[in-house]
């Protein structure tokens, strides 16, 4: 869709889900709310008005075509997240954009369309050192999302540019990176 002009902003807004003994398989826990999604969605993933989810209601073409946000996406089906994304998440998901809407008007607003399932899954962190480097393997650096030491692009970099710095240190050079 990154070709594709649209008058809506999209941007994910995630729920960071830590489970504990005895189920700590948080990759088969995401991976099982993404089936019940596509199987609810019918093969496809589920489009839900925000007003709709906090009324307890599915949503339908029809709903969504009266309100005045247009979805970019309409290879979906419309329908009821609540179905299967768990309380806590759905939650945490409301909460959150009911606490965004303060300081970005109109993000919680009835119109306010969600997609779902969207899960993100974290390497196994790496343990590592004030300038990246594994305490398992010298000279080994690790940085990033890929080595789960980071947690998106920005962060990534820096993780990158700390490490560098380290190296260039380590070779007795002048480090030119700002």
């Amino acid at each position: 869709m990154k070709n594709k002009f649209s008058n809506n902003t999209n941007f994910a807004f995630l729920v960071r889900i830590r489970l504990t003994k005895p189920v700590e398989n948080t990759t088969l826990y995401g991976e099982s709310i993404c089936r019940l999604c596509t199987t609810i969605g019918g093969g496809k993933a589920i489009v839900q008005r925000l007003g709709d989810l906090k009324k307890g209601r599915r949503s339908t073409w029809e709903r969504i075509e009266k309100s005045y946000v247009e979805p970019t996406n309409k290879d979906v089906t419309p329908g009821d997240l609540s179905m299967a994304l768990p309380a806590r998440i759905l939650e945490d998901l409301v909460e959150g954009l009911d606490m965004l809407a303060k300081v970005i008007p109109g993000v919680s607003e009835e119109s306010t369309l969600l997609y779902g399932p969207e899960v993100k899954f974290k390497a196994v962190r790496l343990e590592v050192t004030k300038c990246m480097e594994t305490d398992q393997v010298k000279n080994l650096f690790t940085v990033g999302d890929g080595a789960g030491v980071s947690g998106g692009i920005v962060t990534a970099g820096v993780t990158g540019l700390i490490a560098a710095r380290e190296i260039v240190h380590r070779e007795g050079k002048k480090c030119e990176l700002s």
